[in-house]
């Protein structure tokens, strides 16, 4: 949907226009996620070959993937406290309604 200078969305069609570009965003995100798994899966692939140094030091260091889902929790938790408070400015600068 285009709109021209002069055509201003009404309140109904922003939920819409609003809903298509997450949609877009999310399937244009999530394909390059995919792409990116690949090239890292095709790099992982050919590196194999290549001889490993001695990491037996290293043994105690948390894995890959528990490092990211450690980090995501934690993203989590601080989106989740950023929204709230978001939440509580907009409420705050919001007037009362009278009854």
């Amino acid at each position: 949907m285009v709109t021209s200078a002069k055509s201003v969305p009404t309140s109904s069609e922003i939920p819409q226009l609003a809903e298509q570009v997450r949609e877009q965003l999310i399937s244009t995100i999530k394909q390059g996620n995919q792409l990116t798994v690949e090239a890292v899966q095709a790099w992982t692939k050919a590196t194999d070959a290549l001889p490993t140094p001695d990491l037996s030091g290293v043994a105690s260091l948390p894995s890959a993937e528990a490092v990211t889902t450690y980090a995501y929790d934690l993203a989590i938790e601080l989106l989740k406290t950023q929204r709230e408070f978001a939440l509580q400015v907009a409420a705050a600068i919001t007037p009362a309604k009278s009854a």
